[in-house]
């Protein structure tokens, strides 16, 4: 193929991405609850995050849906000690219905979706579109949908995080983390056109070190980026929520005294008032617009 061709197709690829991320962003979930992707580097603690962050919601009587994009042995699945029968190739082959991969968690619901390895890009005609309406009866009584996102990754399929309404990078005091961060920003701003972001600080002492942290990343961010980052609020460094992980539960009931779960609380309460998405009349839902990527993006290999 010439220099060329691959030019092309690259261009085609980031127009429809970005023309793709700015209906799932209007679109997302549909009459469900709204949903929010945590996305950070390897080794940040997202899925801890994550998972104690749906156990906090729920503790504000929230009806919360985890979408689990980790199949990793390290993934909320087995953290909670559950057990997975169906995956999402299985429901993409008519095999079992979507709300056959749901898990009950301690206080809200689990579902397993990883997309990147079922036939995702070649469904049958109609099929996304049944899917979609499966999805819909899922989330129409769900109040929040927090969404583990596997890494932005350069070069990877784009992910949950893509259609997510809000996305929330995790950023640790390592240098690492920092430079992960302003990938995964420059990665969903320039190929999907996302300008807005979440930082969450995790593993840190105090609110100071949190707010250094993410002047950091808002920093070089803002020196080539036209985005918009704000600080979601940080994590304390609590060698509770690592016994809390041993013991299969989320720290907001293993212990519920500690330092970790104030925090999870406070933040579970600050989303409560963030400011109200946009909305749209069209029928489109995350799993419907995640799916169309996908299959678009299959349509130019």
């Amino acid at each position: 193929m010439s220099s060329m061709t691959l030019s092309r197709l690259d261009n085609t690829v980031a127009t429809i991405a970005v023309d793709q991320a700015a209906s799932l962003r209007r679109l997302v979930g549909g009459p469900g609850g709204r949903a929010v992707a945590l996305t950070g580097g390897s080794a940040t603690g997202v899925t801890s995050l994550t998972l104690n962050l749906a156990s906090a919601l729920a503790g504000l009587d929230k009806r919360v849906l985890l979408l689990d994009e980790d199949d990793s042995r390290h993934n909320t699945v087995h953290r909670l000690q559950l057990r997975q029968r169906f995956a999402f190739e299985h429901v993409a082959n008519r095999d079992v219905r979507l709300d056959e991969l749901l898990l009950v968690a301690p206080g809200f619901e689990l579902m397993p979706l990883t997309l990147s390895r079922a036939p995702t890009g070649h469904l049958p005609p109609g099929r996304a579109e049944q899917l979609a309406d499966e999805y819909d009866s899922l989330v129409a009584r769900i109040d929040w949908v927090l969404v583990d996102a596997r890494p932005v990754v350069e070069g990877s399929a784009p992910g949950l995080a893509l259609a997510a309404d809000d996305v929330v990078v995790v950023i640790t005091p390592s240098a690492e983390s920092i430079t992960d961060a302003y990938a995964s920003i420059k990665r969903l701003h320039t190929e999907f056109g996302r300008r807005d972001f979440w930082v969450l600080a995790n593993r840190v002492r105090t609110l100071d070190t949190a707010m250094a942290l993410f002047k950091r990343v808002k920093e070089v961010a803002g020196r080539y980026l036209n985005v918009r980052l704000k600080l979601v609020g940080f994590v304390p460094e609590d060698e509770q929520l690592a016994r809390a992980d041993k013991l299969g539960q989320p720290v907001v009931q293993a212990f519920p005294q500690s330092e970790a779960v104030e925090a999870f609380t406070q933040l579970a309460s600050v989303m409560q008032r963030w400011p109200r998405r946009a909305t749209s009349a069209d029928r489109a839902n995350l799993l419907y617009r995640a799916l169309d990527v996908s299959r678009r993006l299959a349509s130019l290999r």
